[in-house]
């Protein structure tokens, strides 16, 4: 099975992501609320980018059709390293496990179609899918459309609404785009709803992504305990069982 981006590769790994849950978003040092004095456009284009310069801890809810699913864990964008928990539901409840040092990948999961052993449980994922992996778990790189949206409005001091391009929306989630095969037409823009914290800190973000049959998905993030330390190590070697 390929795995090769977030979205693309552990959608099709668990069939989706989904969930309707946002996490606590309690920031972590003094909060000092103040009157907005940039435009919105320019306000949250800032607080987008800054999740590139910080750690955090962050959760991605979706849901496609019968499948629920919820990925959570912490990120260190600077340093590339991180550890997720990605838990799907549809009939049964299926956990993976990743860890991420740079380019390389470690997964552990209870789906039987992957392998695994009792006293194996994690495998390394292979050289050539790794890399995007990884980038698939970024983030930074996820909230990345906030920096180019158009049409931003702030209907109150910290809420914010606005639409990007399709496009965008695709290469930062790593999902495929609807293409002239298909039979439904994807709009152009996607519309989001966002949410900054009282040091104008991004913690939120709603959109709903096009699908390539047509349709399309409620998605969210979460960002919170920014600041946070994050520290992963490679399982131990006892416990991995080859690359896949």
């Amino acid at each position: 099975m390929r795995r090769r981006t977030l979205a693309s590769g552990i959608l099709a790994a668990t069939a989706a992501l989904a969930l309707t849950a946002c996490t606590n978003t309690g920031q972590n040092g003094s909060r000092t609320s103040t009157t907005p004095t940039k435009a919105p456009a320019a306000e949250l284009a800032e607080a987008a980018g800054r999740v590139k310069n910080d750690t955090f801890k962050m959760t991605m809810t979706v849901k496609i059709d019968t499948t629920d699913a919820r990925l959570d864990g912490a990120m260190d964008p600077a340093k590339k390293i991180g550890a997720f928990t990605a838990t799907t539901k549809r009939g049964g409840t299926s956990v993976m496990e990743w860890r991420i040092l740079g380019d390389v990948v470690y997964l552990k999961t209870n789906t039987p179609s992957l392998p695994g052993a009792t006293n194996k449980p994690w495998r390394r994922i292979n050289q050539a899918e790794s890399a995007s992996l990884a980038e698939g778990f970024d983030g930074a790189k996820m909230a990345n459309p906030l920096t180019q949206a158009i049409n931003v409005q702030r209907p109150s001091a910290r809420h914010f609404t606005g639409s990007f391009a399709t496009t965008a929306v695709a290469k930062a989630l790593s999902v495929p785009t609807l293409n002239g095969s298909s039979s439904a037409t994807p709009a152009p823009t996607v519309a989001f709803t966002a949410d900054l914290d009282d040091q104008g800190r991004l913690t939120r973000y709603h959109l709903d992504v096009p699908r390539t049959k047509g349709g399309t998905y409620p998605l969210e993030l979460t960002y919170s305990d920014f600041g946070t330390p994050v520290t992963v190590q490679a399982p131990p070697a006892d416990q991995v069982a080859g690359t896949r």
